[in-house]
């Protein structure tokens, strides 16, 4: 529901513009809320068409002021659209204590690859998604190898092959190749699969990991509870 606001132009005098929503996360806590407006300032004189607005987190945890930046026109009466909320902090994401242990490397680089993204560098997430799909794919078909032989073969073949040759679970399987496509996708000057983006290399990558930990907990269970 657009709001009216005044906002102040650097020559300290003020203008009225609608704004079309208040931002409903916190940037900073990743939580929902309806923040506190605090004041809106356009970078230039009027006609502008950028406005910057300070809210503040109301969660009693938090309440951190951030900054929501809306886009628009001073004279064209329509409301100004939210392009972003910032600054957006990174929260690192927590895997299971199964997936931490079959592959550390995996958490340490997704983790990276999700800090990347919250710092703008979208070029580089794909990337860091595709170098972490490898660590837990290869991490688990190593930890499912039954001779030092059949290790070593997997660390040094590429990831694609790995899979085909060492992933027997096919949830796994179907999902760590699909993943693999996308990735590489992220780190090839041209794309095979254009009409798939990042977020659903993230589902992919995702799904992944849901499928490894269920077989490392069904082998879990089946040794804590033998039939």
């Amino acid at each position: 529901m657009p709001f009216q606001t005044a906002v102040t132009m650097p020559n300290t005098s003020a203008y009225g513009i609608l704004l079309e929503v208040h931002p409903d996360m916190c940037p900073a806590c990743h939580h929902g809320i309806s923040p506190l407006f605090l004041v809106a300032r356009s970078l230039s004189d009027a006609p502008f068409t950028r406005v910057d607005v300070a809210f503040q987190c109301t969660r009693a945890s938090c309440r951190l002021v951030f900054v929501g930046r809306y886009r628009g026109h001073s004279a064209s009466g329509n409301p100004f659209t939210l392009e972003e909320a910032v600054p957006l902090m990174f929260r690192e994401t927590s895997f299971s204590d199964e997936i931490a242990a079959a592959s550390p490397m995996f958490v340490s680089v997704y983790n990276q690859a999700m800090e990347a993204e919250a710092a703008g560098l979208d070029q580089l997430v794909g990337m860091g998604l595709r170098k972490a799909l490898e660590f837990l794919i290869k991490d688990f078909a190593v930890g499912q190898a039954g001779t030092d032989a059949e290790k070593e073969q997997i660390k040094k073949k590429l990831l694609g092959q790995a899979i085909k040759d060492h992933i027997k679970d096919a949830a796994v399987k179907e999902a760590a190749k699909r993943a693999t496509w996308l990735g590489n996708d992220e780190t090839h000057y041209l794309r095979k699969w254009e009409t798939k983006d990042i977020t659903d290399l993230k589902k992919l990558v995702r799904l992944t990991v849901n499928a490894v930990e269920n077989v490392l907990l069904t082998a879990h269970y089946a040794k804590e509870m033998p039939s």
